[in-house]
């Protein structure tokens, strides 16, 4: 929110700022099973003097993917889920997001926006290879993931009015509409069986949690109040995080099979809202929260 001060005869100019910073970390919660409250507070997984965000975990549990600019940009890093062994895996100064690992651990999906839109890539896990390119269109194409059997990429396109989901082959080749209305982050059922994504236009804006056949097309609305790109899929549910005040959070679990909710845990602290990590069998949750933030009004002498 930059001020210039007016000219003034023999007055040098001005400039008056604000300089914002907010350290982000990935916690980590425990539960006894999916579902099942926790019965212990979150505790720092991934943390550093800047900021951790956006976790995605390994299909092992062993490794996450995660946003951080720890190196002075904002890049793609992995660690283990100690926050141990932690490399870089993008240097591309263009603000790459919302990673995600194919179902064999060896490749992280990611957005960025070299000419200023949104693309899909891919990377290799491991670090040490460039960043391969998978769409390359004027629309805006973002928040991807995989598939369960690795064959297909899922993402979010404005390609359509009101944007919607869309696929292309792993391997690359031409993208397909997949859902009939709006959605954002697409991530398949454990069996591959159903699509579930949201309606919410937006990071931060809550909408329905949506399940949509891959063999009829037919789709169904779970539960509503979840933020686009916010809930983990699991053996038999899904997890959410909920707002309950402007700076607190509670997390909750969609079973599957009684087509309910319950609260797991609350008083988070003020969780950011991209997505949330978690194991397979729903025992471990991880997300990103901002610990501390500070707003500077900053002052800038003889401003021209």
């Amino acid at each position: 929110m930059p001020v210039v001060s007016r000219p003034q005869a023999g007055a040098p100019a001005r400039l008056i700022y604000v300089r914002s910073f907010a350290d982000t970390n990935i916690w980590r919660l425990d539960m006894p099973g999916a579902g099942i409250p926790a019965t212990s507070p979150p505790v720092i997984a991934i943390s550093s003097t800047r900021g951790d965000f956006v976790p995605d975990l390994s299909p092992d549990g062993r490794r996450i993917v995660f946003n951080s600019d720890r190196s002075g940009e904002i890049e793609i890093w992995a660690a283990d889920t100690t926050g141990d062994n932690a490399i870089q895996l993008t240097s591309m100064g263009l603000i790459p997001g919302f990673a995600r690992f194919s179902p064999d651990g060896q490749s992280v999906v990611f957005q960025t926006n070299p000419e200023g839109h949104g693309d899909v890539f891919v990377v290799a896990a491991g670090g040490g290879s460039r960043p391969r390119r998978m769409t390359n269109h004027p629309a805006t194409d973002a928040i991807a993931s995989f598939s369960r059997d690795g064959k297909w990429i899922y993402f979010s396109s404005s390609r359509t009015p009101g944007g919607a989901v869309w696929k292309m082959p792993a391997s690359g080749g031409d993208a397909v509409r997949v859902s009939p209305g709006p959605g954002t982050l697409a991530i398949e059922s454990m069996d591959g069986a159903y699509l579930y994504y949201s309606d919410g236009a937006s990071s931060d804006r809550p909408g329905w949690l949506l399940q949509q056949s891959l063999k009829t097309g037919e789709v169904v609305k779970l539960v509503d109040n979840v933020i686009a790109v916010s809930f983990a899929v699991v053996d038999g549910g899904i997890y959410y995080p909920e707002r309950t005040t402007a700076s607190d959070t509670r997390l909750k679990y969609f079973n599957l099979a009684t087509r309910q909710s319950t609260v797991i845990a609350s008083s988070l602290g003020n969780l950011v809202l991209g997505s949330i990590a978690a194991s397979r069998d729903g025992r471990s949750i991880f997300f990103s929260r901002v610990d501390s933030s500070v707003n500077d009004l900053m002052l800038v002498e003889n401003f021209r």
